[in-house]
């Protein structure tokens, strides 16, 4: 009994041992993060930020890997969303990405996507929907606290890229500028059927193996 707890003790000292104890293993987080970007999937849960353009870069990188494929025969890219929404300028730059991409990339929408949420979502040729999911749509707001000059500069900007999501939403769903008009002033809060009516949505989904 005393030689083998001696192995024992001898093995614990060994610096190989030793060495194993020293090691910095991954978070788990981490290594979901790396499992998605192996399925090319993006996974959206939080507010829109700076993230989003690491994201439109990945997506620029996976096109290049694509390069000499087939676009039918592509892998798919799936951008997966919950957000409140938040910075205008990170969202389309993942626009921009999706709109550029030849990859074909769907966006599934799995709770709330309101605000900028919303225009990442219309961004994709595929817009899934879970049975829960629950959309707003509204103008831009600007925030700004400054002085009457700046403020004056920063409205007009404003009001041009208001125009802009404008032709954005009229082009990537059935809304007509009759019914746009009644709903630009509001946050516009929409359940899965109506999604579909106005084109906002391309489907719901029905079953697990559509996600994957």
């Amino acid at each position: 009994m005393t030689i083998k707890n001696f192995e024992i003790d001898s093995l614990y000292d060994s610096d190989e041992i030793k060495g194993l104890t020293k090691l910095i293993l991954p978070e788990p987080d981490l290594i979901d993060y790396y499992n998605r970007l192996a399925k090319r999937h993006i996974f959206i849960n939080d507010y829109i930020d700076e993230t989003c353009v690491d994201y439109a870069y990945q997506i620029f990188q996976w096109n290049f890997e694509d390069r000499n494929i087939e676009i039918n025969q592509r892998k798919k890219i799936k951008i997966f969303l919950h957000t409140d929404g938040g910075d205008v300028s990170a969202m389309n730059t993942l626009i921009s990405a999706i709109n550029l991409s030849k990859t074909p990339i769907t966006t599934i929408a799995m709770g709330k996507i309101f605000s900028a949420g919303a225009m990442i979502f219309l961004s994709a040729p595929e817009r899934l929907l879970l049975s829960t999911s629950r959309v707003m749509i509204h103008k831009g707001s600007s925030g700004i606290i400054s002085d009457v000059n700046k403020i004056i500069d920063y409205s007009k900007f404003l009001e041009k890229d208001n125009e802009l999501s404008k032709e954005f939403i009229l082009k990537n769903t059935k809304l007509t500028p009759k019914k746009y008009k009644e709903i630009e002033d509001k946050d516009w809060y929409l359940f899965p059927s109506e999604c579909i009516d106005y084109g906002i949505a391309t489907g719901i989904v029905e079953s697990i193996e559509e996600l994957f």
